[in-house]
């Protein structure tokens, strides 16, 4: 039989219609409504009072410029001179007499060619289009203009005797009107600004002028976190210790950064304890009908509530998976009206059978899912999540069966290519021939992982030392020899392994990981296609290359970077020729660095190459100031490492510091290694144009001793060729060091380039490289590399009119230091 429904809201209503009328007694009984409207109405007529003062007195303001202009134009017989000099003279001898009388902040009297005739300071945007909307309508213009305080901005047409025209502009402060209308509004009145966009007052606000300050400010300060719209809209009330204010907005102007508004701040303490009061009476009365009220309401949603309470107790049972013992729950009642509370009863009950069988396929689920987890998508591999779980389980046995665990790490060299050339499909279908050799290449008791991108990880257990892990790397480094074939197209990729090995059960996976990774980087750095076993040094290399990065930025931030300049002179007639900068580094507590111990590790990091903006910037602000030491022709020579070269930025930053120093770019010659020339032959032939073009010239450094080759220095615009010093110090007893020099020079001059010789710090040498035909000469012979604070002594002592002092080299030939 089908029980008769009723719903609990309609159950509800009739507890609602009770309250509805014990409420309406309450509201006939107490006019709340007529005190808003009594309040609403003194709000309105505030703010109509507010803007008639404003406007009446801004006129009489107006009005009292525009007559004092207009007589000291018939005063100075303006309409009787052909021009507005005496007229600007003696405009120029009121100001004082306006700003004391008038309040008047800035004059500005311009011609109809816009030429500044007369002005006490620089004319703002708003007053120049104010000026021109004069010129264009003949008439005067005025408005109110806010910056960092507020003026009437008023702008008079004038004509000389010759009929030509002028605009006169004056600003002048709202400060007299602002306390006129606190006089005629009993109120007081403030010029307040906030930030454009801000909706909330805060530290946003300023205060511009005020007729009570203190008040003004103590009224922002309480109501930091209030709506800027709000105000507009209805005002703000706040309450100072007994006495409550009205605050009112009136918009005056704004910029394209701050908008300023007119305060109205009104005592309405008298319509808050009016509102006060008729509040108790309420609160007394409303107490009583909820009294009444609330104990109906529990009286009648009593078993509501128990029913409620049981069924929410017997709920999470269903989320702990114990649907049974939730059914044997007594949730069902027999009574003659069903309503809401049995519809849910039952639904549950049905929702308990839904839930245990779809826990059941959750749990199916979750193991497939668990199975998909573990496997790498692409190659089928085992991937991070085996690996660790694999590698602590190998690990956890080191202690009961004794063997060691090694983790050998493979990166693909070169792999980035393959995608950049032949894009990422291609790229993934050499990983998974990449991973089939992986396998292929460990036992069946071994874990082969791809750790991501072109990264594998092979997990070797049972080792008796090092060497076992040796030999699976030698066999993987045969695999990567054989070339790759996908399709028509074949592939040479070789692998970079770096081997970590433990025997201790408590070393973590993640360490162990880590030490291979290291390893890794480090056949990398050393060419590739080999392998590496970590030790100790490696760590500490990378936690020294970790410091130094660290140190550099913060030895840039301090200003512990300088550079010391050696000179370079022609070998025939000793003229300077320029300067090689060269970076020193004095560390507060190890005292001056040397290059060579730094610059080595931090070369490819990314603080090397804010070091070497650094530098250059600092060659710049030298190379000016050598010119001003009277060395006008003399070079700036930049040594520039590997990536700062190849930066994309390096062309855009060297035109920006051309255009700043207002210097020519052949004042400037960029050193670089051959290490870094064959680094990327096209990248850097296409660099090395593009600034040749902007006029800097080129030189190969340390030229010798690295992979020079006449193939690449015929293909590149370079100028000049620095012989290492190495051969130089040992050319006068070394007869193969001397055949290399000669052989040089010989070279060098047959491909019209500048060649340089470093390292001479002999007369005999000087002598030898000058007769034959080298053209420049650098060395401890004339100068050690001079700091650049002793840079300008140095030359004043030893260099004139472009030259090195003769009886400043005779001295050096006898007393010639090596530092």
């Amino acid at each position: 039989m089908a029980k008769t429904f009723i719903s609990v809201p309609i159950k509800l209503l009739m507890l609602i219609v009770s309250a509805l009328l014990l409420l309406a007694i309450g509201f006939s009984i107490l006019s709340l409504s007529r005190l808003q409207e009594d309040y609403q109405q003194f709000q309105e007529r505030t703010l109509d009072q507010g803007q008639a003062q404003f406007a009446l007195h801004g006129d009489i303001l107006r009005s009292k410029l525009n007559v004092w202009l207009e007589s000291f134009s018939e005063i100075t017989q303006l309409s009787q001179q052909n021009d507005f000099t005496i007229f600007a003279q003696q405009l120029a001898k009121q100001i004082d007499g306006l700003q004391l009388n008038l309040n008047v902040e800035n004059v500005w009297l311009v011609d109809d060619t816009n030429q500044v005739l007369f002005s006490t300071s620089e004319i703002p945007t708003v007053a120049q289009d104010n000026i021109a909307q004069v010129f264009k309508l003949q008439q005067p213009s005025h408005q109110i203009y806010c910056q960092s305080s507020c003026q009437l901005l008023l702008s008079l047409p004038l004509l000389n005797n010759q009929g030509d025209e002028v605009v006169i502009t004056v600003s002048a402060s709202l400060i007299d009107m602002l306390y006129a209308m606190k006089t005629s509004l009993n109120s007081d009145v403030a010029i307040v600004s906030f930030a454009v966009q801000s909706d909330g007052i805060n530290t946003n606000a300023k205060i511009i002028s005020a007729s009570d300050m203190a008040l003004t400010q103590k009224l922002l300060h309480l109501n930091q976190q209030a709506s800027l719209s709000a105000m507009l809209e209805q005002g703000l009330q706040s309450d100072i210790a007994e006495l409550s204010y009205l605050i009112n907005l009136l918009p005056l102007a704004n910029n394209n950064q701050r908008a300023f508004y007119l305060t109205l701040i009104d005592d309405v303490t008298a319509f808050k304890n009016k509102n006060v009061k008729y509040r108790q009476q309420f609160l007394i009365s409303l107490a009583g009908i909820f009294f009444v009220l609330g104990f109906f309401v529990y009286f009648v949603a009593r078993p509501f509530t128990k029913r409620l309470l049981r069924l929410s107790g017997a709920l999470p049972l269903l989320s702990n998976k114990k649907f049974d013992q939730f059914r044997q729950i007594k949730l069902k009642r027999h009574v003659l009206f069903a309503d809401e509370l049995d519809v849910l009863t039952n639904s549950a009950l049905d929702l308990s059978y839904e839930l245990e069988q779809l826990n059941i396929e959750v749990e199916q689920k979750t193991k497939e899912l668990e199975n998909i987890a573990m496997y790498d998508l692409l190659t089928g591999l085992p991937n991070r999540n085996m690996l660790n779980y694999q590698l602590r389980k190998s690990l956890a046995n080191i202690g009961r069966h004794g063997y060691g665990v090694a983790v050998l790490f493979l990166d693909l060299d070169d792999f980035k290519k393959v995608n950049d050339s032949n894009g990422h499909g291609e790229g993934d279908k050499l990983l998974i021939q990449a991973a089939d050799r992986v396998r292929l290449s460990v036992g069946r008791m071994d874990l082969a992982c791809r750790f991501g991108g072109d990264e594998f990880v092979v997990v070797l257990g049972n080792l008796t030392s090092v060497n076992d892990a040796v030999n699976v790397a030698d066999i993987l480094l045969a695999q990567f020899k054989e070339p790759i074939r996908l399709g028509s197209s074949i592939f040479y990729v070789s692998t970079s392994i770096g081997i970590a090995y433990t025997e201790l059960a408590d070393e973590k996976a993640e360490d162990l990981i880590s030490h291979a990774d290291i390893a890794m980087y480090e056949a990398k750095d050393n060419g590739g296609g080999q392998y590496y076993v970590y030790h100790q040094e490696m760590y500490q290399r990378v936690a020294r290359r970790v410091m130094l990065e660290a140190e550099v930025r913060q030895a840039l931030a301090k200003k512990q970077f300088s550079l010391s300049l050696q000179p370079q002179l022609c070998a025939k007639d000793k003229k300077v020729y320029g300067f090689e900068a060269l970076l020193r580094w004095h560390h507060p507590e190890r005292g001056m660095i040397s290059p060579d111990d730094f610059i080595p590790i931090l070369e490819n990091s990314q603080h090397m190459i804010e070091l070497g903006y650094w530098i250059i910037n600092r060659c710049f602000e030298l190379a000016v100031a050598i010119k001003k030491q009277g060395l006008t022709d003399s070079r700036m020579s930049i040594n520039l490492s590997a990536g700062q070269f190849i930066d994309v930025n390096l062309p855009k930053y060297l035109h920006s510091l051309l255009i700043q120093y207002s210097l020519p770019a052949q004042t400037f010659e960029l050193e670089l290694t051959e290490q870094t020339l064959v680094k990327d032959i096209d990248r850097t032939i296409a660099m090395m144009d593009e600034l040749k073009s902007m006029g800097f010239t080129f030189a190969i450094d340390d030229f010798g001793t690295g992979y020079s080759s006449l193939a690449y220095i015929k293909k590149m615009p370079i100028d000049v060729i620095k012989i290492d010093q190495s051969f130089v110090f040992g050319m006068l007893e070394n007869h193969a060091d001397y055949q290399i020099i000669m052989s040089t020079i010989a070279m060098v001059k047959n491909l019209e380039l500048t060649v340089i010789a470093e390292g001479v710090e002999t007369a005999a040498q000087l002598r030898s490289l000058s007769e034959n035909d080298c053209d420049i000469i650098q060395g401890y012979y004339f100068s050690k590399p001079i700091p650049e604070v002793e840079l300008f002594d140095f030359i004043h002592t030893h260099i004139q009119g472009g030259y090195w002092k003769t009886q400043v080299e005779k001295q050096a030939i006898t007393t010639a230091s090596f530092d």
